[in-house]
């Protein structure tokens, strides 16, 4: 499948799965919002920088991340479709979230004998330290396969 292709249908799979009701439900007030509700939304960067003065269209075609309130959605340099990963819990915690994964579901695939890997390349395979370094911008500290940071998709959250 040539890259192009692939990069629309994770776009498409991203983008589809935003508008399918990983945004934060109008009706949740912030007492009854889960901890990582800040997060909900499309994030852009994070494998290579995100690109300078993103409109929305352009932000939404670069999503490598995702977020709701069951399920975090993501892709690697290395896999061509998005990768998703339940949500087992959360905790919020003073600069961020760390959120507590299930495996992911499809098995990685064999390239020259190694596995591909699946997830974000952080020191423990099933927990993502989410950090605010600012009202739309995030960072994945530690993560060796997130080592820039994040920006959010259309607006504040």
């Amino acid at each position: 499948m040539p890259v192009k292709s692939a990069c629309r249908i994770v776009t498409t799979l991203l983008a589809g799965a935003v508008l399918a009701g990983l945004l934060p439900q109008p009706s949740l007030r912030a007492a009854e919002a889960p901890p990582h509700a800040w997060l909900f939304g499309a994030w852009a960067g994070g494998i290579l920088p995100a690109p300078a003065h993103m409109n929305l269209a352009e932000c939404q075609a670069n999503t490598s991340f995702a977020v709701s309130q069951d399920v975090v959605v993501h892709r690697t340099l290395t896999h061509p479709a998005a990768i998703q990963n339940l949500i087992v819990s959360v905790r919020g915690t003073p600069d961020g979230t760390i959120i507590m994964l299930a495996p992911p579901q499809e098995k990685p695939e064999v390239i020259a004998g190694v596995p591909v890997d699946l997830g974000f390349g952080c020191p423990a395979n099933n927990v993502l330290r989410v950090v605010r370094i600012g009202p739309n911008e995030i960072r994945l500290p530690d993560c060796t396969g997130f080592p820039s940071p994040l920006v959010r998709c259309g607006g504040p959250g």
